[in-house]
């Protein structure tokens, strides 16, 4: 067996800080946009299908495209950024999804869109490296609050989101318009990237392209699968063999990461409690956020008159639910600073995810309801913004900064698994539950999203609690000088 090359989880020589606050608003910035593009497609698919003459099922491929190639991309982007600078790798991600958005705003062709999707996936590590850069090159106060700033775009994002996709639908406008919109965000973005320093920190080693084929071929197989089980049949041979085979080739990616002297990604990370505790709390987090999301938002659009249940919201009212995800994720970013520092920010976690449980049981009983729906919103994202941004504070406080990349690079691929999973989850309950001649979800279906997605994060809860009652978030030093 190859011997590989470690890091010890204590930080690196100690430099002067890098990045202040106007780094801080930037990467703040990067968190908003990528939450805000990812969530504006989702209105447009109707006018794409309507204007490209595409069924439900090939449109579905506009959101696919994007999906599969962030998983990708986060996996080896994350290991590239660590190995050659998190600033360089992030202007060169931003300016790949800055031509996915100009492809996008240009064409008619469904294929070149598709790749237009593919391209602007590349956004996806703006989900890790703005965080592991903040904790690379400021103080541990400042990083802390840069990386819950973060967090906290991002659910203004999925506002933003919301309000965007409202915005360009209204009126039946053409849907090249939101690539207009992305085209302006992602460059602004880029530029603005101008004003923030680099890491000084690299990992030694190189790119272990075996390890990030067999890793893209099973993350694409697990995702491309649960994404098209509700389409496809989940137990059509297509989606069986998706699943079971990605399966099976990320098995053998892990047994080929234990043997290879430069791991895309060092497994050794998740044999230590700091880092492997937030992790599962991520995972179990992200397991309720979409699946959730997606029942509050079929839930809304469903027509009372034909179903018996719902508000018969259209698709752009979903607006509504900007407002309480926004405030949610605003009251996270000034509360987890003071609260993590009071209790630790694995004690912070703990009160996050009992958050989110209130949320989904509220939901669970009430979601019929309009005010207790939006309250119950309102809590969700106050505790999901402020459990993710917990966990990965911990995280990055936990691993080298060589290492910062790819630790939270980890992360968010457990989140997106995550997401995928439960979304699945929240697909089987409507697809194995219905009403109304098997048209509509039985009331009960959605019951029981919201009480499974409550129970996960009820678990989280648990493995939160107990990394604060066992110190797991004193974690390493900073790298840089108080």
């Amino acid at each position: 067996m190859a011997t590989k090359s470690t890091s010890s989880p204590i930080a690196q020589s100690p430099t002067a800080e890098l990045n202040g606050n106007v780094a801080s608003g930037v990467m703040s910035y990067l968190g908003f946009t990528v939450l805000l593009l990812q969530v504006g497609i989702v209105p447009q698919l109707p006018a794409i299908g309507r204007q490209l003459h595409l069924s439900v099922g090939d449109v579905s491929w506009v959101l696919t495209a994007e999906l599969l190639a962030g998983a990708v991309a986060l996996a080896v982007f994350s290991r590239l950024a660590d190995l050659f600078g998190k600033r360089r790798i992030m202007a060169v991600c931003l300016a790949v999804a800055l031509a996915g958005a100009l492809l996008g705003a240009v064409t008619k062709d469904v294929t070149v869109l598709l790749i237009a999707r593919a391209l602007m996936g590349a956004q996806a590590p703006m989900l890790a490296l703005p965080e592991a850069l903040a904790s690379d090159t400021m103080r541990p106060d400042k990083a802390r609050f840069t990386i819950t700033t973060i967090h906290a775009g991002n659910s203004v994002g999925v506002a933003g989101g919301l309000l965007l996709g409202a915005l360009v639908g209204a009126g039946g406008r053409d849907y090249h318009l939101y690539f207009w919109v992305a085209v302006a965000t992602l460059a602004l973005g880029l530029l603005a990237l101008l004003m923030v320093r680099e890491s000084p920190y690299r990992a030694t080693g190189r790119i272990d392209v075996s390890g990030a084929v067999l890793l893209a071929i099973g993350l694409v197989g697990v995702l491309l699968g649960t994404s098209k089980g509700p389409t496809w049949g989940w137990a059509s041979p297509q989606v069986l063999l998706l699943i079971i085979g990605g399966l099976g080739v990320l098995v053998v990616w892990v047994t080929v990461q234990h043997r290879v002297a430069s791991p895309l990604v060092d497994l050794a990370l998740l044999r230590r409690t700091a880092t492997r505790t937030p992790i599962i709390v991520v995972f179990l987090i992200a397991f309720g956020i979409y699946g959730a999301i997606s029942a509050v938002a079929r839930f809304s659009q469903t027509n009372p008159a034909v179903a018996g249940y719902g508000f018969g919201y259209t698709p752009t009212d979903g607006w509504l639910f900007a407002v309480p995800v926004a405030i949610g994720g605003l009251a996270a970013a000034a509360l987890l600073q003071p609260l993590g520092k009071r209790i630790g920010f694995a004690g912070a976690a703990a009160v996050s995810v009992v958050c989110c449980t209130i949320a989904y049981f509220t939901l669970a009983i009430a979601h019929s309801t309009f005010e207790p729906m939006m309250l119950s919103l309102a809590i969700y994202a106050l505790g999901n913004t402020m459990g993710l941004a917990a966990s990965q504070v911990i995280v990055a406080r936990s691993v080298p900064p060589s290492q910062s990349g790819v630790a939270l690079g980890l992360t968010a691929i457990v989140y997106a698994v995550g997401n995928s999973l439960g979304t699945t989850a929240v697909g089987v309950f409507f697809a194995s539950n219905t009403a109304a001649g098997g048209t509509f979800p039985a009331p009960s279906a959605y019951t029981l999203s919201f009480v499974v997605c409550g129970a996960c994060t009820l678990v989280a809860t648990l493995f939160a609690w107990q990394a604060h009652r066992t110190g797991t978030d004193a974690a390493a030093p900073s790298p840089v000088k108080q």
